[in-house]
């Protein structure tokens, strides 16, 4: 039996996969030798099956730059995370405890030289003094409280120094003991500078000032933002600047709470910055994810 051209061609991709017998493969061999239809056939079968190789290496460039991104913005988003869970935690453990006055907890001595020594009781671990002159000029006037915390009674268990009150002379006209109860100061040493009615030591009050300016200028950048929208420029600028009020609003939250008043304003105030600037850069991180989460869904259409 003659071997056509078709019987070739049908065995052809057998004989291309190494599936013939030898007898098979010598009969295909030598009919291509002698056919150049079957022979170019062949030639365009191997074609064929021979894949083209992609060189380039774009995409993959591109999938490991998202990648290292992501992986960086997680990083970035977990220090700030731990750093703000840090702050909140030192701030809690080192906030005062104010220690009512008693005759032990602090008591005012001459040492001589006109000197003033302020003496405290071994639970004493913080002080606040505060001076101001009289009105006639003939010296100041003392305020004094104390406090302890969780971190110096339980952690650093370490005791206050006394304390000259007028290292550099002055001359001490009176010192009070005063509470952050709103309950009268008490009068430790000199004389009474306002015999007819009692002295009220109050909280200092700046906090709420910078509340206040925090709440306007988010207000402000709020309203910008709505009528401006359309302009993508003015609408990233303003909506960056606005996180930093709101920031600080939601630190001031968290450390405060919706008190304004403290007597340790200062502290407060520099621990509430501590914990606005990973609030803050939590903030600009979101959003940007949110940008990419919204182009990877628009592209995906």
């Amino acid at each position: 039996m003659k071997v056509t051209c078709n019987v070739i061609k049908d065995v052809l991709p057998l004989y291309l996969e190494n599936m013939l017998s030898d007898d098979s493969c010598i009969m295909v061999e030598e009919h291509i030798e002698q056919c150049q239809e079957c022979k170019n056939y062949l030639n365009e079968m191997r074609t064929f099956n021979e894949m083209p190789v992609d060189r380039n290496i774009s995409p993959l460039l591109k999938i490991k730059s998202t990648l290292r991104k992501k992986k960086i913005q997680t990083a970035i988003f977990s220090m700030m995370f731990s750093i703000m869970i840090f702050v909140i935690t030192i701030a809690f453990l080192t906030a005062p405890e104010y220690i009512p006055y008693s005759e032990r907890s602090v008591t005012i001595n001459e040492i001589g030289n006109g000197s003033v020594l302020a003496q405290f009781e071994y639970t004493v671990y913080g002080y606040d003094i505060n001076r101001y002159p009289t009105d006639e000029n003939t010296g100041y006037v003392y305020h004094i409280t104390t406090w302890n915390s969780i971190w110096n009674r339980n952690i650093k268990k370490s005791n206050t120094n006394n304390t000259i009150l007028n290292p550099n002379g002055e001359n001490v006209v009176s010192v009070y003991y005063y509470h952050t109860d709103g309950s009268e100061d008490i009068l430790m040493y000199g004389k009474d500078i306002n015999p007819d009615g009692g002295i009220i030591t109050l909280p200092r009050l700046f906090l709420s000032y910078y509340a206040l300016i925090a709440t306007v200028f988010a207000t402000t950048c709020g309203l910008i933002m709505l009528i401006l929208y359309r302009n993508k420029k003015v609408l990233n600028f303003t909506m960056k600047v606005f996180f930093l009020p709101v920031s600080y609003l939601l630190g001031h939250l968290i450390i405060k709470g919706f008190t304004t008043s403290s007597y340790t304003a200062t502290r407060d105030f520099y621990v509430i910055l501590l914990v606005v600037i990973p609030i803050y850069i939590a903030f600009l991180m979101a959003v940007n994810l949110i940008r990419q989460y919204k182009n990877k869904k628009h592209e995906g259409r």
